[in-house]
């Protein structure tokens, strides 16, 4: 459904997603952000990232290490990102590694969501196991289309800390 969306609307929300992320407790807090580097009709996140590296914040996007695990690489631009699998742009191999208990701050993509911190993801299980051993404030970012009243999952799936749509903000679980 997203894809049918208007480009207008989808451009307009996200735009309203990074203001409410920007002006968020949580971000300004952040000393490290983590932030998925978005594809496609996914919440668009290069504002947030080149914001984040204008702040002098120290920023991480993942690499994929195969079978649902992913790890925290350091970037000093979008620039230095390379292409991966799937079409996606990740962190050189050489990048720095970042411990997921450094991480202040991580933005997490959906498909959908539900206001009690539950997502649809990609069904690989990369962000629910990233989010078990990360101690920061987990943000997903989703359209207000795609917020839903409930979505399906299972036991092994990782609640988020905030939904973060153009709507505002929904604190999911206080940290």
């Amino acid at each position: 459904a997203r894809e049918g969306w208007e480009a207008e609307y989808r451009q307009e929300a996200d735009a309203a997603i990074a203001r409410h992320v920007l002006a968020s407790g949580a971000w300004r807090a952040a000393g490290t952000v983590f932030a998925y580097v978005s594809v496609g009709c996914e919440v668009d996140t290069r504002a947030l990232i080149e914001a984040a590296l204008k702040e002098g914040k120290r920023v991480c996007a993942p690499r994929c290490l195969g079978k649902g695990r992913m790890e925290a690489r350091e970037i000093a631009a979008l620039g230095a990102l390379v292409p991966a699998a799937y079409g996606l742009l990740e962190p050189a191999e050489d990048a720095p590694l970042v411990p997921p208990e450094e991480i202040d701050l991580i933005l997490v993509p959906c498909l959908a969501a539900d206001r009690s911190g539950h997502r649809l993801g990609y069904g690989g299980g990369y962000y629910d196991r990233f989010l078990r051993c990360a101690a920061g404030t987990s943000m997903c970012l989703c359209r207000a289309r795609a917020l839903l009243d409930d979505v399906p999952r299972e036991e092994h799936d990782a609640a988020v800390d905030m939904v973060v749509s153009e709507a505002g903000i929904v604190v999911c679980k206080e940290r």
